[in-house]
């Protein structure tokens, strides 16, 4: 398994992991939740280098790659996931074109 330097340096959440998200992510399947760990993880790098704040959500590109090596996430299991969490409105996804990765925000309120 090969992993990019970046990712094993920021291999951790920044901020407080909100109970709602995770409730409102785990009604999906454990793949709706892994999905959910690795946008925070990115969130957690951004706001270890002060490009975000701890209470902000930004647009994360998720690429298969790392969703397969690290998290267990086929391709096909990802698109569906993703399209399933837009339409229940957990997530806003953004798509980039053919070929290149989407970019995902989450919109479930922290209540905390």
């Amino acid at each position: 398994m090969v992993v990019d330097q970046k990712w094993i340096q920021g291999k951790h959440i920044q901020g407080p992991i909100s109970l709602n998200q995770i409730l409102e992510f785990s009604r999906y399947g454990v793949n709706a939740v892994r999905l959910y760990i690795y946008i925070r993880m990115q969130e957690g790098i951004l706001i270890s280098q002060k490009l975000l704040n701890r209470d902000e959500h930004t647009h994360i590109k998720i690429p298969t790659k790392i969703l397969e090596d690290v998290f267990m996430v086929h391709r096909s299991i990802k698109w569906d996931k993703l399209r399933t969490l837009e339409e229940k409105g957990l997530i806003d996804l953004k798509l980039n074109g053919p070929g290149i990765a989407p970019e995902a925000k989450i919109l479930v309120p922290r209540l905390h």
